[in-house]
C-alpha cells in the first residue's frame, strides 16, 4: 500500500488510525494473537516536521531513546552517513546519487529480535535546492522490516527525524523540508503495548463500545488486553504476579496514568544522537 501525508506527525498518526479502524483483506493482511499486521507499506511523507512526546505519547523515558540509538546506530557507519548525505546535499556528489547506512545489527533472542532487526537501514538522495516533490530535494529513507506503529514505530520515526536534522545542519536545510520515504515490511499493531497512545489520542473510548470491537480487528484485538490489565489492577492483582514482563510494564505505567503520576515530557527537539559519542 502507497499513502502520502503532508509530514511526518499526519503519517504516524494516520498509520495508527487506518490499521485501528482498518478491516481484514483491506488494510490489514493478518489478526494473531498479539497484534493485527499489515504488509506491504510505502508511506511518503511531504516534510519531515514531527511533535512527537515520548513521555506522554509512548510513556517511554530518555533512556529508552538512548537504548535505541546505541541499538541501532554504529558511530563510525552514522559519522559517514552523514558526511556522504551532506556531499550529495551540496551538490558534491554524481547526479541522482544515493547513498545508504545498515543498521547495526541486533543481538538475536528466542523472545527478542529472533527474526532480525526491526529497522534495517536508511539511504539519503537529493539536493539541498532541489525543491520539495519528494525527488530532487533532500529525501531520508527508513526500510524496516517490521515495525510497531502505535508504539515503537513512533520511536523509528523520531529517530529519522533526528538523523534528517543533522543532516540538515550540514547542508543548511531545516528538517521540515525534508521528505521522506518509509518502507515497512509489515506494520504491527500490537495488543497491549499500544495503550500509551490510545489514551493520548482518545481511541481508549472506542474499547467501550462492543459495536466496534466486533466490526473492527485490531479493536478487538485491544480490547482483550485492555480488559485484563482494567480487572487485573482495579482488582489489586500484585504486579511482581504478572510473569510476562512487557505486560507488566504496562501495568505499571497504566497505573501510574490513572494516578496522574506522569513521565516527564520528552519532546524531539531535546533528543540527539549524544549518546553515540559516551
Amino acid at each position: 500500500m502507497i499513502v502520502k501525508y503532508p509530514d511526518l506527525s499526519a503519517l504516524w498518526r494516520k498509520s495508527v488510525e487506518r490499521m485501528w479502524y482498518g478491516q481484514l483483506g483491506e488494510d490489514l493482511d493478518v489478526v494473531a494473537s498479539i497484534d493485527t499486521i499489515a504488509y506491504d507499506n510505502l508511506l511518503l511523507a511531504d516534510s519531515m516536521a514531527f511533535d512527537l512526546d515520548l513521555g506522554r505519547d509512548l510513556w517511554l523515558n530518555r533512556q529508552r531513546w538512548t537504548r535505541l540509538v546505541r541499538q541501532y546506530l554504529d558511530l563510525g557507519s552514522t559519522q559517514g552517513f552523514l558526511q556522504r548525505s551532506a556531499e550529495i546535499g551540496l551538490g558534491e556528489g554524481k547526479r541522482g546519487v544515493v547513498t545508504e547506512m545498515p543498521c547495526r545489527p541486533v543481538q538475536r533472542e528466542a523472545k527478542k529480535h529472533r527474526w532480525g532487526n526491526c529497522m534495517v537501514g536508511f539511504t539519503y538522495r537529493g539536493l539541498r535546492n532541489g525543491g520539495r516533490d519528494g525527488l530532487n530535494g533532500p529525501t531520508l529513507s527508513l526500510h524496516s522490516r517490521v515495525s510497531y506503529i502505535a508504539y515503537i514505530g513512533g520511536l523509528d520515526l523520531g529517530l529519522a527525524h533526528v538523523l534528517a536534522r543533522e543532516i540538515g545542519e550540514r547542508i543548511e536545510v531545516p528538517v521540515e523540508e525534508f521528505s521522506f520515504r518509509w518502507h515497512v515490511d509489515a506494520l504491527q499493531f500490537h495488543g497491549f503495548k499500544s495503550l500509551p497512545l490510545l489514551y493520548r489520542r482518545k481511541y481508549v473510548r472506542d474499547l467501550q463500545e462492543p459495536d466496534l470491537r466486533d466490526q473492527y480487528p485490531t479493536i478487538n484485538l485491544v480490547g482483550r488486553w485492555w480488559d485484563k490489565i482494567v480487572t487485573d489492577t482495579e482488582s489489586g492483582k500484585p504486579l511482581d504476579e504478572e510473569k510476562y514482563g512487557p505486560l507488566r510494564r504496562v501495568r505499571r505505567r497504566y497505573t501510574e496514568y490513572i494516578n496522574e503520576d506522569f513521565l516527564p515530557n520528552v519532546t524531539l527537539d531535546t533528543l540527539s544522537l549524544e549518546a553515540l559519542y559516551r
